[in-house]
């Protein structure tokens, strides 16, 4: 299995005349080179200085000086997430402040001389490669092998929660917001500059999970990629003020929770000292409440995602988007049993606008989320699958279809559905195809089921030799045509004896379907009349 042929590998890191090499502007790295997989690991290279002391809570830094010989065989630390009293996804793996970090895996036979194209991959429950066996970039290079048409892959950390993503006034007065996303376009502009030394074709580059950085400074483009993939929703909602109430109040919460209360009526500068001075300890457990992306007037300048792809300022990239089937079950409020409960629980719907929209959604459990479930009623409300099929429109279905009515005939743009169940996950079965699940098919994992896997897996599902053939099938299916997007902007370029045309939505309005009974292309015009009400209402 892979991570034991990575550890024989890294038994070899010591005699450097079998390390492979690359000198970057900031030094030399030296990687490891997996022989079964034909391909070399670059691992935990810094990309910014490290976010720490004073630079806690500030924009990231890029590394001005010569960090040497840099020994690059080991990934670096997870960025901390939610604190554990919350529901951390990084729980398990080694975590640190010091974090910003990527990875390259480089694939045998590609060099400055012959560049192949680039995929980063950046994500908000992020890791990446070996280091994380949900995020495992080597399947998905051996995809882009398999199509001929090989790439070189890029993960990377970010700061994530509040330490990536704490607002409020004195954060804005002094510049320091939305640093989580101003560490993804660090690392952007860091391939840009280095990656040809890996082989990478700067000019030929993808990037999955970035509708933020597709609008960021009003649709700037600063030449950084040429694809987007954006699996699940389009982040559709307005953004809020820094110094809105919940934003505001999470900061002061983390003056008024700390050592730092004494601070309260001193100046913002000298509050934001402390806080840079807080043990990580400390400023983890006191600073849990809303964080997030908020208007800036510089790298966020426009008033929401929709807004600005309805006026034009976005990148012009090719787009693959997509959501999985019930991705409502993960973004509800579950237990309501009446139409007044069901209202109530409906908080990503206007007030004005939640009985018109129960009208569009009946309280029929076979038209409800998980659908294609009958008429079966779980023990968390008699009306919980028609909230959740509301929840999941807004939130996650109605975004990509707003979005390919609105751009799908300025740049090529396929569209998909993924609609399988796969056969092992940590999450409750009734979630049924529930948020993320496909991200195990497009990077087709098949790391060893080991305890650690097994205990941190969470969403993602093993397709190793163990799982069932369909499984397996689906996932060198979509990993395949993933990788062909990223390298030709086209995902038909799969190299597969059998597969379905997906066509670009300008031409048919259709998904692709990805499932284990066999991958289909459907209308895109499923609760028609819902979500459309949902596209001219709530997303106005």
């Amino acid at each position: 299995m892979l991570l034991s042929l990575l550890i024989a590998a890294l038994a070899f890191k010591g005699v450097v005349g079998l390390q492979p090499s690359v000198t970057i502007k900031n030094g030399t790295v030296r990687g490891v080179d997996v022989p079964q997989f034909n391909q070399t690991l670059f691992l935990g290279i810094p990309y910014a200085q490290p976010p720490v002391g004073n630079l806690r809570l500030r924009p990231p830094r890029s590394i001005n000086k010569s960090f040497g010989t840099l020994d690059a065989t080991a990934y670096g630390p997870h960025c901390w997430s939610q604190f554990t009293t919350g529901f951390n996804d990084n729980s398990g793996f080694n975590n640190s402040e010091d974090c910003l970090t990527l990875n390259v895996i480089q694939p045998a036979g590609v060099s400055e001389k012959s560049p192949v194209p680039v995929v980063v991959w950046s994500e908000f429950v992020h890791g990446g490669g070996l280091g994380d066996f949900r995020y495992n970039g080597s399947w998905i290079v051996e995809a882009s092998i398999a199509n001929g048409k090989p790439v070189v892959f890029v993960s990377l950390n970010y700061r994530l929660a509040s330490l990536g993503f704490l607002a409020g006034k004195a954060l804005a007065d002094e510049g320091s917001l939305n640093l989580g996303v101003r560490d993804q376009r660090l690392a952007l502009h860091w391939v840009q500059e280095n990656i040809a030394k890996f082989g990478g074709d700067p000019k030929k580059s993808g990037a999955t999970s970035v509708h933020t950085q597709t609008i960021a400074y009003a649709g700037r483009d600063d030449k950084l990629f040429n694809q987007v993939i954006a699996e699940s929703g389009t982040n559709g909602g307005n953004f809020s003020l820094p110094t809105s109430a919940s934003f505001q109040a999470t900061y002061n919460a983390l003056l008024a929770n700390t050592s730092c209360a004494s601070t309260i009526n001193s100046s913002e500068e000298t509050q934001l000292a402390c806080i840079r001075s807080l043990p990580i300890d400390e400023f983890r457990q006191q600073s849990v409440g809303t964080t997030g992306i908020v208007f800036d007037g510089d790298f966020i300048n426009v008033p929401g995602t929709f807004e600005a792809y309805r006026t034009g300022k976005w990148v012009k990239a090719a787009f693959i988007v997509g959501s999985n089937t019930d991705e409502g079950r993960s973004f509800s409020i579950l237990g309501a049993n009446t139409t007044a409960q069901a209202n109530a629980s409906l908080t990503g719907v206007p007030p004005q606008f939640r009985d018109r929209i129960l009208e569009l959604y009946p309280d029929v459990p076979s038209l409800g989320c998980p659908f294609n479930t009958g008429d079966f009623q779980f023990d968390s409300g008699l009306q919980s699958k028609r909230v959740s099929a509301i929840s999941g429109d807004v939130s996650m279905a109605a975004g990509p279809r707003w979005l390919a009515q609105n751009i799908s005939s300025q740049v090529p743009f396929y569209k998909y559905r993924f609609n399988h169940v796969p056969w092992s996950v940590t999450f409750s079965v009734i979630d049924y195809i529930a948020h993320f699940l496909e991200v195990s098919y497009v990077f087709n994992l098949q790391n060893n089921d080991t305890a650690f896997w097994l205990t941190n897996h969470f969403t993602a599902t093993y397709l190793g030799v163990d799982a069932p053939i369909a499984d397996r099938f689906l996932g060198t299916y979509m990993s395949r045509s993933w990788a062909s997007f990223i390298a030709t902007g086209d995902p038909n370029n799969a190299n597969l004896p059998s597969k379905v045309n997906w066509p670009k939505y300008s031409d048919a309005q259709e998904n692709m379907v990805f499932q284990t009974q066999g991958s289909v292309t459907e209308k895109d015009n499923f609760r028609e009349e819902g979500m459309q009400f949902i596209i001219d209402n709530i997303f106005f």
